[in-house]
Order: structure tokens, then C-alpha cells, then sequence
């Protein structure tokens, strides 16, 4: 799912891929319309790495690479904005008005 979201980016231009047997191991074939295109998946894939994946908002559902590997939210503002959103959702289960 996130891998879908972040070909999203590519405005509907996203590189083509399939995914092949090769010596009894998966390996994935790219197809590029273009060197521009090329030149933006490389640069996705060295913007990312294990101490800094690509991530989804839990709040936004955005795309983002994660400066910090616990990170859930893409910017302070999208963590606020769901914590206040999942007090509110507590208030309502009481009974509370919000």
C-alpha cells in the first residue's frame, strides 16, 4: 500500500514494473518512459534507507521519509491534529459533549 501511494507521486506516470523468477529468486524488472522518471526513482530509493523509511501519516495518510524510524506522522501539525481528534473520539465514548 505504501509502496503504491509513493508511485502516486509520479502523477500517473509511474514507472512500470514486473516482478520475475530469476535463479529461483524474485527479482523486479523496471520499465521507464523516461530518463526523468529514471532519474526520480533512483533518487526516491537514496532518500531512503533502514534508519529512514518511507512511511504514511497516520493522520494525513501522506507519504513522508521518516527522519526518525518511530515517526507516525509526517509533521508536528498532523500529530496534533490527531491527538485531538482521538480525545475527542474518548469524550464522545463517555458521553461527554465536545
Amino acid at each position: 500500500e505504501l509502496y503504491r501511494r509513493g508511485m502516486e507521486a509520479f502523477a500517473c506516470n509511474a514507472p512500470q514494473y514486473r516482478i520475475r523468477l530469476y535463479d529461483n529468486k524474485p527479482q523486479i524488472k523496471w520499465e521507464f518512459n523516461s530518463l526523468w522518471q529514471t532519474i526520480q526513482t533512483i533518487f526516491g530509493f537514496a532518500l531512503t534507507d533502514e534508519a529512514r523509511p518511507m512511511r504514511m501519516c497516520k493522520q494525513c495518510s501522506k507519504a513522508y521519509i521518516a527522519q526518525d524510524p518511530r515517526a507516525q506522522f509526517c509533521s508536528h501539525e498532523c500529530k496534533n491534529l490527531y491527538g485531538v481528534k482521538q480525545n475527542r473520539g474518548k469524550k464522545r465514548e463517555k458521553g461527554d459533549t465536545p
